[in-house]
């Protein structure tokens, strides 16, 4: 192995690789999450992969090719040459909304590859604040991708409420990401829903809208900061979301009764 970084971002896993080859070397998958692997580059001079249920046989990556292991599917695979750069996403099934996804080898997808180039040059240097904000951006765009693609596709019509699995999806992308910003049509594609239904069955299923589930979210989150970490009032509004730190002492007293530095001053 020459270098391995490895990270989890929202519901992905993600490896950024680079393995040297130059031996007989095998890769061997069974796993009970689906497995996307993007090949970025290296030189492979011969490789043999078998599904348990698949193609199978020789093939010859090139850069930007992907390969798809569904979730419970036995994959190998023997390769050498020079060395390979790979991208793995490591993907729940929860979120294709328990879609069964096709074993596919050498499959092409302009999103995936473009995805997986920006998250290695992300994962693999130390960027601060601004790389992890990208790297959260790039991750909640690429989930919107996997499911509207690959996912289930689930008829509107008897859509009216939000699973246990849908529940947990979501205010799993909202506490992930709480600097992003979050649109309806986002979050609702996330459990197959319109806009529209999604806004009710989630005040429903919650008790609050989208957005004052994001703010009470972004709030705690502050208020747990604030009593945990030695981060300035204004480093800790910007982290979860606030665009000023006028508009974060607001919302705080709001939620709290007292202002930020108050609050933190009394546990004190």
């Amino acid at each position: 192995m020459v270098a391995r970084h490895e990270v989890r971002i929202g519901s992905l896993g993600i490896v950024a690789a680079t393995e040297k080859i130059d031996q007989p070397t095998d890769w061997a998958f069974e796993e009970s999450h689906h497995t996307i692997v993007v090949h970025l580059g290296g030189r492979v001079d011969r490789m043999d992969c078998e599904f348990s249920v698949g193609p199978s046989g020789h093939v010859l990556p090139s850069r930007g090719d992907i390969w798809m292991i569904p979730a419970a599917c036995r994959y190998a695979a023997l390769a050498q040459g020079d060395r390979a750069e790979f991208v793995e996403f490591r993907v729940p099934t929860s979120l294709l909304a328990d879609a069964p996804i096709a074993a596919r080898v050498q499959h092409r997808d302009d999103f995936i590859l473009g995805a997986a180039s920006r998250l290695t040059e992300l994962v693999s240097t130390r960027g601060g604040d601004l790389a992890a904000m990208a790297s959260h951006g790039i991750v909640h765009a690429l989930q919107l991708h996997l499911l509207e693609r690959y996912g289930a596709r689930l008829p509107a019509k008897g859509r009216r409420d939000l699973s246990a699995s849908d529940r947990t999806r979501v205010a799993e992308a909202i506490r992930s990401q709480l600097d992003a910003r979050h649109s309806l049509a986002g979050l609702a594609a996330l459990v197959g829903m319109d806009a529209r239904r999604f806004s009710t069955a989630f005040r429903q299923a919650f008790g609050l809208s989208p957005w004052q589930f994001v703010l009470r979210a972004r709030l705690d989150e502050a208020a747990r900061q604030l009593r945990d970490t030695q981060e300035s009032v204004t480093e800790i509004a910007l982290a979860v979301g606030f665009a000023t730190p006028s508009h974060f002492a607001t919302a705080f007293v709001s939620r709290f009764g007292v202002p930020p530095s108050q609050y933190r001053g009394a546990l004190r």
